[in-house]
């Protein structure tokens, strides 16, 4: 069976990337699937809480870890940047780590690096993944003030690479600003492209995948 999959990729870093990823993970798994969890690159820190979280929401071993996250910096920066002091990136070790996480299952939750052009080396970016990997895109866009141009950048930026992009997901809704409270509704007249959400905020989302992946149900993803 040729395996079907969903890069998952966001506006900016700490947009909820790994949450929406996480979600989709334990929907897609509750439901019978055979899924697998790739995130290609991380950094800062000596372990990945991303890769950690996306590795519960899975189900896996803890020694399913390091196939899961292939590479980690502990700086806390773009990892060209943060390649500088620690190495340069193994690209060929990324690929390979990436094929055989695609051959282990029927569907693979890719959780992308920051926003779509953070430097993995000095010219490569994290778009050079998407368009190498031929994987649908789903974009995580914050709810509040300055995500209509940041959405509308990032949906331009894809579509120039002819990335095929599944939709836009409007993450960590609270409704308390007037910014919130109207997003949604100017970025689904903005945008050419499906406008899903808001996934409203819960901080007992990342103790309960479950009961996110729940409400991620109801969000109406054609992924999923």
């Amino acid at each position: 069976m040729k395996t079907k999959g969903l890069f998952i990729t966001g506006t900016d870093t700490g947009i909820g990337k790994t949450l929406v990823s996480a979600g989709i993970t334990r929907l897609l798994l509750n439901r019978g699937n055979s899924i697998g969890v790739f995130k290609p690159i991380a950094s800062g820190g000596t372990i990945s809480e991303d890769g950690k979280l996306l590795q519960m929401a899975a189900r896996l071993p803890h020694s399913a870890y390091r196939e899961i996250v292939p590479f980690h910096y502990r700086q806390p920066l773009a990892p060209w940047v943060a390649s500088w002091k620690e190495g340069k990136v193994d690209l060929a070790k990324i690929e390979k780590a990436f094929q055989k996480a695609k051959a282990s299952c029927d569907f693979l939750v890719v959780e992308g690096v920051g926003g779509i052009q953070v430097p993995i080396t000095q010219d490569f970016f994290v778009t050079d993944w998407m368009v190498k990997w031929k994987l649908p895109v789903l974009i995580v866009v914050r709810a509040g003030l300055g995500t209509i141009n940041h959405s509308l950048l990032t949906v331009e930026a894809l579509q120039r690479r002819k990335v095929k992009i599944v939709g836009v997901l409007v993450n960590g809704y609270t409704g308390k600003g007037i910014a919130e409270r109207t997003n949604v509704k100017a970025l689904k007249k903005l945008l050419k492209v499906p406008v899903y959400g808001p996934l409203k905020y819960n901080p007992c989302y990342r103790k309960d995948l479950d009961l996110l992946a729940k409400d991620m149900a109801k969000l109406g993803l054609p992924i999923i």
